[in-house]
């Protein structure tokens, strides 16, 4: 019986593909830039051959794997593995993904949302082990999530569940969303839409040695925004501090709704560091009055931005 498996992540800015041997060690991966403008065959094709790359620079064939677990940064089907909605890759748009992709390898294929994909890798190998309940909170290009109920997760009645990062949190502060809201948390605290403010704000004349670390408007990322915060530049603390806020507004509300304080948070923003995290955190607990009766918990991923990668490849089943 194959004892490999592979797992997909597709996000808005990189794909990365992972081997994994039976126990989930992972043995190999790869990445590579994902095309956001590129049609639904090129970005399959993609995928393919970095799979078949994968798996030749291990001495393996496609008969060699159970199959390829792919997460995607996207609405999901999961019954009928198709992609119902996309905000950032316009071609996944309504496209039956697992089958495209089953037949263009030739093996098993199962496909997920990213952000729930992460919460079963976090949840079965990472931080969440131990825990009945907890939700998984994706701090990227986007802001995602994932729900571990009872031990399981929660897609819920059309496989929408876990959607954190459209929860309305202001009606005064935000850009115009691709949910067709303005101030849900995406808006304001994501990684997209913090650059974009940035990248506002210095157009308007704001003096930042982020785009010194940038190079170029285009290039602002919240790997500059760090670098920036580490020097006490006073836009990436306005950064910091408007995005973490109106995040612990978002785990306030979710602890309302589902009273779960076992929170696992990964992604890029998240790399800004604790300065950024413990402003989060401050932020929930100022707004939360449980919070004093039963302390919320907020824990690293374990995985950090490979938790899609590994929960991909959780999808076909749990290590032997």
């Amino acid at each position: 019986m194959a004892d490999f498996r592979v797992g997909v992540d597709v996000g808005a800015t990189n794909i990365k593909i992972g081997l994994f041997d039976g126990k989930m060690t992972l043995v190999d991966q790869l990445q590579a830039l994902t095309d956001q403008e590129a049609d639904i065959d090129r970005l399959l094709d993609v995928i393919v051959s970095l799979v078949h790359r994968l798996l030749a620079q291990n001495g393996l064939s496609i008969d060699g794997i159970e199959g390829i677990g792919t997460a995607l940064p996207s609405y999901i089907d999961y019954e009928r593995g198709f992609v119902v909605e996309t905000s950032n890759i316009m071609s996944l748009n309504n496209a039956p993904v697992r089958d495209l992709l089953a037949e263009r390898l030739g093996t098993r294929v199962l496909i997920e949302n990213d952000a729930n994909a992460a919460a079963i890798a976090e949840h079965e190998l990472g931080a969440g082990v131990g825990f009945d309940d907890m939700i998984y909170a994706q701090l990227a290009t986007g802001i995602g999530g994932g729900l571990i109920l009872n031990g399981k997760l929660y897609r819920g009645m059309h496989g929408m569940a876990g959607e954190i990062g459209h929860m309305f949190v202001s009606d005064s502060t935000g850009y115009p969303c691709s949910c067709g809201v303005t101030g849900c948390v995406q808006s304001i605290s994501s990684g997209a839409y913090m650059a974009k403010y940035a990248t506002d704000r210095i157009k308007e004349g704001y003096d930042s040695s982020i785009l010194n670390y940038a190079g170029t408007l285009t290039n602002i990322d919240m790997e500059a925004v760090g670098k920036a915060l580490l020097t006490n530049d006073s836009l990436a603390l306005e950064l910091v501090n408007r995005g973490a806020e109106y995040l612990g507004r978002m785990f306030q509300s979710l602890n309302q709704i589902f009273d779960i304080n076992i929170f696992v948070y990964g992604g890029g923003v998240a790399k800004l560091g604790s300065r950024f995290i413990d402003r989060m955190i401050a932020a929930y607990r100022h707004h939360s009055l449980i919070d004093q009766h039963y302390p919320a918990r907020f824990i690293p991923a374990k995985f950090g931005d490979r938790a899609g990668m590994y929960g991909a490849a959780l999808l076909l089943g749990l290590p032997k």
